[in-house]
């Protein structure tokens, strides 16, 4: 039997990881420490746009995503 980390690849990892950032940053401030992450993650070339989107997919968030979208771009302003 394969443990868990030899099934899942970095990238993934890391794309659930942003995702699940994501979803935090949509329900509270994040920390520094959150912040951090999101800003190493956000420069990792192996953590992709696409990756992210399975990512909120694969954590049950996909139906909200476009609202979250819209939240994302107009805190930005």
């Amino acid at each position: 039997m394969k443990q868990a980390s030899e099934r899942v690849d970095g990238a993934w990892r890391k794309s659930r990881i942003a995702a699940r950032l994501l979803i935090r940053k949509e329900s509270r401030p994040l920390r520094p420490s959150e912040q951090a992450l999101a800003r190493r993650l956000s420069q990792d070339s192996e953590v992709t746009n696409r990756l992210i989107q399975q990512a909120l997919y694969f954590l049950g968030f996909g139906p909200r995503k476009d609202a979250l979208d819209r939240k994302l771009v107009d805190g930005r302003d």
